[in-house]
């Protein structure tokens, strides 16, 4: 799978803008990603905060799947994700775990969540991924507290944009093996 990937510094939602691209006809692979977004949503609906310090991104797929096999792509993306952060941070899988349907989890809380919405043979998997700490704090309803990879891993010392731009080229390579590999 090729990926195209468009950076932003800022922008409302990168779901949003996939979506606008996908009615332009854009390709499988098309990746908006943002150093922030004001209106980030995670699923069902959900305000997914996206303060500076984080890696948020949505790819537009369009499967040669059926339909109904499509909301496993939930799971496997959100194992896809953490197998990339726990090969980053050096931890075990008791470390960083899935927690059903497609947040990763560890035990300080959500480093990451995974949303799809599907309209017209077109999947937009979005993602949020905390990566550093931001100077505003992350406000949650209290169900899913925020942890961040800088503080799993032991070699993240300062928030870098390249740090950032890495991690999402490595879980784009892992979600085009999920792509590629038969759905079950």
């Amino acid at each position: 799978m090729q990926f195209s990937i468009t950076t932003k510094d800022i922008t409302e939602s990168t779901n949003d803008d996939v979506w606008e691209l996908a009615r332009q006809g854009a390709p499988t692979g098309t990746v908006v990603a943002a150093r922030k977004q004001r209106a980030g949503r995670g699923q069902w609906g959900r305000v997914w905060m996206s303060p500076e310090g984080g890696l948020y991104f949505s790819l537009i797929m369009r499967p040669n799947t059926p339909e109904r096999q499509w909301p496993a792509y939930s799971r496997l993306f959100a194992e896809a994700v953490a197998s990339v952060l726990r090969e980053e941070c050096g931890v075990s899988d008791k470390e960083i775990r899935v927690k059903a349907p497609n947040d990763v989890i560890c035990d300080q809380g959500k480093l990451c969540g995974i949303s799809l919405e599907s309209r017209s043979g077109v999947i937009v998997v979005g993602v949020g991924v905390n990566v550093f700490h931001s100077d505003r704090p992350i406000l949650t309803d209290g169900r899913n507290e925020p942890a961040y990879v800088c503080d799993v891993a032991e070699d993240y010392i300062a928030p870098s944009y390249r740090a950032i731009d890495e991690l999402l080229q490595r879980i784009l390579n892992a979600f085009a093996v999920v792509v590629e590999a038969p759905l079950k």
